[in-house]
């Protein structure tokens, strides 16, 4: 090894993620984020408009399959480590980008029904084989930046695609299609960018180690159910917030888009900077703080109804701060425990069960988010609140089978 390769990097480099394939891998998740930014915000609109159903039927339809698809993610899982996770990721997004030209192609709820299911098993599939991937071509010491740098392409991504479909949606229908063709085009380019790369084969004594499973792993278990119920939290907070300041709190429009667009900028700007800051730490520490950070914001949710005017504007502002430091400290710790528990011949199938753990948690989130907003406003903020307080005394409980498993503390 030379000078050069182990002189302490600085700067940008630090920052940065290294390794062949890095620029690939990082514009085809850019790429497929960018076409799905400009059709997720739109959903609701695109469907009921070509279909000429009510927006009732385009939830259930949607909701329905999201459900009957994650059985076959047990079966992604597995093509993933028999296959690799660049083949199952290319193959998702070709599937994805067909099934968006058979939305706009066969106008049909029957059709809608059955393109649903496999764009929400593909939606599904690249959860599991994109970090799969990261872990493939990371070299050593790089693999949190290189999962840092797939979060970050991802809210760039639907960030810019967002602004872009805003400006296509002006036009009716016509204009609708165009956003479902976009999002079709972005899977198709995402899938051709990953095309000429080349990842390492697992080697045959790691091939060797085989687990019975991920539901007879319970360190994984564990951390399956603390990513599922932070999970819930966070997908609770995105459907729920503009209605509850809106509606609830009778709070400006503005504040939810301004709140939406403080999260996202700094997870853009600080995503990669403190991948290598939280590395010092150990990813049960990092955990712990993020959950923690995380609970402040929805108390503060919770309190809005006592305040008004500027107080509840600068309260929830410096509220969003800290949630957003919570997120990405919680994103960074459970992203590098869910990869680094599980054995590399079986990630696939491991990341997959994890994905339809999260599925199912993320089902319950419009029914519960409804219901409260419905009867107790504050209490959805309470619930959530309280479910982190759950997650920060389950992770104290399993830091001792955690630590036993290498994980640092």
């Amino acid at each position: 090894m030379t000078a050069t390769d182990t002189a302490p990097r600085t700067g940008l480099r630090a920052v940065l993620p290294h390794g062949r394939g890095v620029v690939t891998f990082g514009l085809s998740n850019l790429v497929s984020a960018l076409g799905t930014g400009v059709f997720y915000p739109y959903t609701l609109l695109f469907f009921p408009a070509l279909l000429g159903i009510s927006l009732t039927q385009v939830g259930t339809v949607l909701s329905v399959t999201a459900l009957v698809a994650l059985p076959g993610m047990f079966w992604v899982g597995r093509l993933i480590d028999r296959l690799g996770p660049r083949t199952v990721l290319i193959a998702a997004a070709l599937l994805r980008a067909a099934g968006f030209i058979g939305y706009v192609s066969i106008r049909h709820v029957a059709a809608f029904a059955l393109f649903s299911v496999l764009i929400a098993l593909c939606n599904r599939a690249e959860q599991a084989a994109s970090p799969a991937l990261a872990v493939a071509l990371a070299p050593d010491g790089e693999r949190n930046r290189w999962l840092a740098l797939a979060r970050t392409a991802f809210n760039a991504g639907i960030g810019g695609g967002a602004l872009l479909g805003s400006a296509l949606i002006v036009g009716g229908e016509t204009a609708l299609m165009w956003l479902g063709l976009a999002n079709a085009a972005g899977f198709l380019v995402a899938g051709l960018v990953l095309w000429p790369l080349r990842t390492p084969t697992v080697p045959p004594a790691d091939r060797a180690k085989l687990s019975r499973g991920p539901w007879r792993d319970g360190a994984f278990l564990v951390v399956v159910g603390f990513n599922s119920v932070l999970w819930m939290v966070a997908l609770a907070v995105e459907t729920s917030m503009s209605a509850y300041l809106v509606g609830t709190l009778g709070a400006p429009a503005w504040l939810a888009g301004t709140l939406f667009a403080v999260n996202t900028g700094l997870l853009m700007v600080f995503q990669l900077p403190l991948a290598s800051l939280l590395d010092r730490w150990g990813n049960l520490t990092v955990l712990l703080a993020g959950t923690l950070l995380t609970a402040v914001f929805l108390v503060a949710m919770a309190l809005g109804g006592a305040l008004g005017g500027t107080a509840l504007v600068v309260l929830l502002l410096v509220g969003m701060v800290i949630y957003t430091a919570g997120e990405l400290a919680v994103a960074h710790a459970r992203y590098a425990l869910l990869t680094d528990l599980p054995p590399p011949s079986e990630l696939g199938s491991f990341m997959a069960f994890n994905q339809v753990a999260v599925g199912i948690s993320g089902a319950l989130v419009p029914f519960v988010v409804a219901a409260l907003l419905d009867s107790a406003p504050a209490g959805l903020w309470w619930l959530m609140a309280a479910l982190t307080v759950v997650t920060t005394v389950g992770v104290l409980a399993a830091r001792p089978l955690l630590l036993a498993r290498g994980q640092k503390q």
